[in-house]
């Protein structure tokens, strides 16, 4: 059971300690701000907090001018903050650009001193401390504030200590002479209240706080969702193991201003599909992304089937619409495919917008970073066509599909599991239940099967991506077990 040491206020702990400030490595110690006020921003790592440093680098000219100096401080090392700060904005980074120093700190040494560190996750927690012009630890908290918030209220949190300082004994005073007294021993061990004693009462004090949980980690949310997988991220993943046939990846969204779905009236969904129209075309997209907008109710039964009998349409999973009747296609409802044919973007169907990316093999990285891109010069496309970008709501993106919840984001596997398919029915369903997977049969073939995590309420984009190539590459690995029981011949893959 842990619990805090720290004193605020209290003398600052913490040694030398490495960090970068300007494109170089250095040695920083707390000592040195001595005559200013220090502010320790903690982090739980680079690329993934940018907007949280860059609302203190944004003040850190308003927080010099009241004599006070902000750091940042995480367990990444110092070639990884410089590596970080050098990357483009759009990738995660600063452009080079950040107006602060960043403190390495790998074991964790000094955020475990301000009750900062994660020792399960071997990362600092999000948190902020505030160290006076004397060296004197003054503030220390986690907050669920916005960054932008965090960063204005700590810049008032500086100001605030400034006025209330420290009680301190001032030496230069003249004391007051005190006369020698006599002590009757017996009469003070009467009127000893052991209850004051100093000693005893600190030993209460860390009692009573057994049991209390330490202050949250505090997660930050912006005020608009985003695709919350930047291309940093997206090339740290590992691509499955499993011998896979195709993976897409998929996002359900709508415009803002028509609704949370694709149930709206004739003229909207006309009004939707000539805003997409322009978006897709050639002066927004880049050239892996510009393509061609087929209008479907414009083509007969045949010329239907036809299209969606093409290879794209097998690979999103989406050819079941070529059957007759399975789709009603009206007015306002169409799809645009790119020119390499691994991009597929549905217009008011369930919902307003569906943008798919996808590939054959295993490749999931390429197709989340073709994902990545679309969804950000989609909504920035739209913005600049005088839209409101995409709706949201309390839990994130607001959209029709279920089971995706806020980030309306979704990957789907298709694989050969003919281990399962000898085994039965029995054993893919144990196989559902033990990795949280949807696993249904293809059109394929008689042991194809497309593979989708079932996810939970609060999966960001990036878990569901971890998970999905974690749970795949189990259930492909059960399957070698069950060919071999069987006597299958083993499908092509690595373990």
């Amino acid at each position: 059971m842990k619990f805090s040491l720290l004193a605020v206020p209290g003398a600052a702990p913490g040694d030398e300690i490495l960090g970068a400030e300007n494109g170089k490595e250095r040695t920083f110690k707390i000592s040195e701000y001595k005559g200013r006020y220090l502010v320790i921003v903690f982090y739980h790592g680079d690329w993934e907090c940018q907007e949280y440093l860059q609302a203190f680098s944004d003040l850190q000219e308003k927080f010099r001018s009241v004599k006070a100096e902000v750091v940042g401080c995480s367990t990444d090392s110092t070639k990884v903050h410089q590596c970080w700060i050098k990357t483009d904005r759009e990738d995660g980074g600063f452009s080079g650009k950040l107006n602060l120093a960043l403190w390495s700190d790998p074991s964790g040494s000094l955020a475990s001193q301000y009750d900062l560190y994660d020792e399960e996750e071997n990362q600092c927690l999000d948190g902020v401390v505030i160290i006076d012009d004397e060296g004197i630890v003054r503030h220390a908290m986690t907050t669920s504030l916005e960054c932008g918030d965090t960063a204005n209220n700590s810049l008032e949190m500086v100001r605030m200590l400034k006025v209330y300082k420290v009680d301190d004994i001032d030496s230069k005073k003249s004391k007051p002479v005190v006369l020698p007294t006599k002590i009757d021993p017996a009469q003070l061990e009467k009127d000893w209240d052991i209850s004051r004693d100093p000693e005893l009462l600190k030993v209460l004090d860390i009692a009573k706080r057994l049991g209390q949980k330490q202050p949250p980690q505090m997660v930050y949310k912006p005020k608009n969702p985003t695709f919350d997988l930047l291309p940093t991220r997206i090339r740290r993943l590992v691509n499955p193991k499993a011998s896979l046939k195709s993976c897409s990846a998929s996002l359900q969204r709508n415009l803002a201003g028509f609704g949370p779905s694709g149930d709206v009236s004739v003229n909207q969904r006309l009004q939707i599909e000539n805003i997409m129209k322009k978006v897709m075309g050639v002066a927004y997209m880049p050239e892996d992304l510009t393509g061609n907008y087929t209008s479907l109710v414009n083509l007969n039964q045949r010329e239907q089937t036809k299209m969606l009998e093409g290879g794209v349409f097998t690979l999103t999973g989406d050819a079941w619409m070529k059957e007759p009747g399975a789709v009603q296609w009206t007015e306002g409802k169409g799809v645009f495919v790119n020119n390499y044919e691994n991009f597929v973007l549905w217009v008011n169907l369930s919902d307003q917008l569906k943008l798919v990316s996808t590939a054959t093999g295993q490749d999931i990285k390429y197709v989340l970073l073709r994902l990545q891109k679309a969804a950000v010069r989609i909504e920035e496309a739209i913005k600049s066509c005088q839209q409101k970008g995409f709706t949201t709501n309390n839990n994130g993106f607001a959209h029709g599909k279920k089971g995706v919840y806020g980030t309306g984001f979704e990957i789907s596997f298709t694989l050969e599991l003919p281990g399962f398919q000898e085994a039965g029915r029995a054993e893919l369903d144990k196989a559902r239940a033990n990795l949280n997977l949807k696993i249904e049969p293809e059109g394929f073939g008689a042991c194809t099967f497309s593979v989708v995590l079932t996810q939970l309420p609060d999966d960001s984009e990036h878990e569901i991506a971890t998970k999905s190539v974690e749970t795949v590459d189990k259930l492909w690995k059960m399957d070698l077990e069950l060919q071999s029981r069987f006597g299958i011949k083993q499908t092509r893959g690595l373990f």
